[in-house]
């Protein structure tokens, strides 16, 4: 520790508030809180944390309350290197209903404000919380637009039309009506879809009574969906306790946790989130800080929070929630079927950690071409050759890669020919192959099976460059013409052409072919269009602009008379004539 830092330590108020690490080049690597932050600084004295920070700033607040949300407010912003944070730093989706204004709408948001709307998240999944958005719209016509509600319009948008929308920009729809629509979608966003029910059917029930049938189809129709939604929610408890399940599975640099979101004795949801971690965490600082980063912005809490590790700052988290006004108990050895529960969330967050850290599966055409080519390894990285001259001096030369079955553009190179002959394919491709795997050879990899596209001279070629480089890659060839497969002696594979393997290969032997004969072609029509116009006096690059945009090609010029020549802007009759002659003589 530096003297500056000690000193700064020493002065430290006895108050709450929140603390700022910076390194050496005055970056915030860490930030934390503390009901005391003279007595928290000191207690890092000797610290692995310590040794990396060149400095410190500190913020007071009125409350160690108030220090926790400011907390979360500059880890979101700063991102300091060893806090506690979501892994991927994407803003999560929320669904956020505008109860300050007079008609409330419903919207899908991934920025938060404080405006005074209800929130309901962060989800994971982005496409579901899209799809219970839309059924909220479906089953209680709520406004999900942006349209300015305080002017009165003369027809309602395609929504209304759709039955997705009550229209209260045209006054479709009175305040108070819309309201209770309103306090319906609060609730079942809540989860309390019992209580929603019976709302619902004692509302349909009294239009009945007074044969005011409309209305109580409207509401039976509401009944009927929540009812269906309700029933394909798997029931997990007995006891009626609203709660959020969290199972953490930590690695040394990550962890993945299961939020499992239970109410009426239903699973309402399972949220998958990866954190990313310090090794020297603890689990009390995750579940703290996992606590902190789902719970600060939500407007509705659960009544338990059951996790295996006591969040390390709790009685601060806790006075929190009753600030707000939710007394949240924590559950940290859970017994029965919230046990049960919790062993489940965390199996969850393993699976997930383990299906993310596993190799990924080999794609059965790939162990076709194994079978098949008798490899000792699925060909799962194949580089592809081929060259293209077309009977002229720009000969080229491509190669292109496919990871796992799919084209991986990120390994496609193109070759202009340096050293071998023109017409030489052979020697072209021992160029092109011998570049392509020096490059590889300098990086430390190699792919798992080359093809060439061409018979047995090209296969033998490619051979003798993979001797000569020690790089012990199988390597085959399949002929354009005739659909042969060559093996690295040079016989014939008797391999049937519908078979999924072969297929692959031809498809990776068309596309080398493709990428070759682009760039080809692409060369060409470089070299033309400057031999022809740019050694013409009079014509700059402006003149050679309009041209080549007026015929489209400079074949397209050779074909045009004097006249047509001198329609293009900035061309006269006399210029018109130079071009012309040149062009034909």
């Amino acid at each position: 520790m530096n003297a500056k830092l000690k000193e700064k330590i020493n002065k430290a108020p006895v108050l709450p508030g929140v603390y700022l690490f910076k390194d050496p080049k005055n970056r915030i690597i860490y930030i934390g809180k503390a009901s005391n932050l003279k007595a928290r600084l000191a207690s890092y004295a000797g610290s692995a944390l310590v040794s990396h920070v060149a400095d410190l700033d500190t913020i007071v607040t009125n409350s160690d309350v108030e220090a926790l949300t400011l907390e979360e407010s500059l880890i979101k912003m700063h991102k300091p290197r060893y806090n506690i944070r979501l892994r991927d730093d994407k803003k999560f989706p929320y669904l956020k209903i505008t109860i300050q204004e007079d008609f409330p709408r419903i919207l899908f948001t991934r920025d938060l404000t404080d405006d005074g709307a209800l929130v309901f998240g962060p989800y994971t999944n982005a496409r579901a919380l899209r799809r219970t958005r839309d059924a909220l719209c479906r089953i209680f016509k709520l406004v999900s637009c942006t349209k300015d509600l305080s002017r009165k319009y003369a027809r309602p948008c395609l929504e209304y039309y759709l039955s997705r929308c009550s229209a209260p920009c045209t006054a479709s729809i009175t305040k108070d009506e819309y309201a209770g629509l309103v306090d319906k979608s609060v609730t079942f966003l809540r989860g309390n879809s019992n209580e929603l029910e019976q709302a619902i059917e004692t509302q349909m029930w009294q239009h009945a009574r007074v044969e005011n049938f409309e209305a109580a189809k409207i509401l039976r129709d509401q009944l009927l969906a929540v009812r269906r939604i309700a029933q394909h929610q798997q029931i997990v408890t007995k006891d009626d306790v609203s709660r959020d399940v969290i199972g953490i599975r930590r690695g040394r640099h990550d962890c993945v946790a299961c939020l499992l979101r239970i109410r009426e004795n239903r699973l309402l949801s399972k949220e998958i989130y990866n954190l990313k971690v310090d090794p020297q965490s603890i689990d009390q600082e995750i579940a703290s800080a996992f606590i902190r980063l789902i719970y600060t912005h939500i407007s509705f809490l659960p009544e338990q929070i059951v996790i295996a590790a006591m969040p390390s700052d709790w009685k601060i988290q806790e006075r929190w929630f009753r600030s707000r006004g939710y007394n949240v108990q924590i559950i940290v050895r859970p017994r029965g079927e919230v046990k049960n529960l919790l062993a489940w969330a965390t199996k969850n967050a393993e699976s997930e950690a383990s299906s993310r850290h596993s190799v990924p599966r080999v794609p059965a055409v790939l162990l076709d071409i194994q079978d098949r080519l008798h490899l000792e390894n699925p060909p799962r990285w194949i580089e592809g050759f081929d060259v293209s001259n077309l009977g002229d001096k720009f000969a080229v030369g491509s190669s292109v890669a496919f990871k796992d079955g799919r084209p991986y553009k990120q390994y496609y190179r193109r070759y202009r020919i340096q050293r071998a002959p023109d017409q030489d394919d052979f020697a072209m491709i021992r160029e092109i192959v011998a570049r392509r795997l020096k490059d590889l050879k300098k990086r430390k990899r190699r792919p798992d099976l080359i093809l060439i596209d061409g018979g047995k001279g090209q296969l033998s070629s490619a051979r003798r460059v993979i001797r000569d480089l020690g790089m012990p890659v199988p390597v085959f060839a399949l002929a354009k013409r005739s659909d042969e497969l060559y093996d690295p002696q040079g016989n014939v594979i008797s391999v049937p052409q519908t078979a999924q393997g072969f297929y692959m290969l031809k498809r990776l032997r068309d596309e080398a072919h493709r990428f070759a004969v682009g760039y080809h072609r692409k060369l060409r029509g470089r070299a033309l269009t400057r031999s022809v116009l740019d050694d013409i006096i009079g014509i700059g690059r402006f003149r050679k602009h309009e041209i080549l945009k007026y015929f489209g090609s400079v074949e397209g010029l050779r074909k045009a008379s004097e006249k047509e020549i001198a329609r293009v802007p900035g061309i006269g009759p006399r210029t018109a004539r130079h071009i012309y002659e040149i062009l034909h003589t």
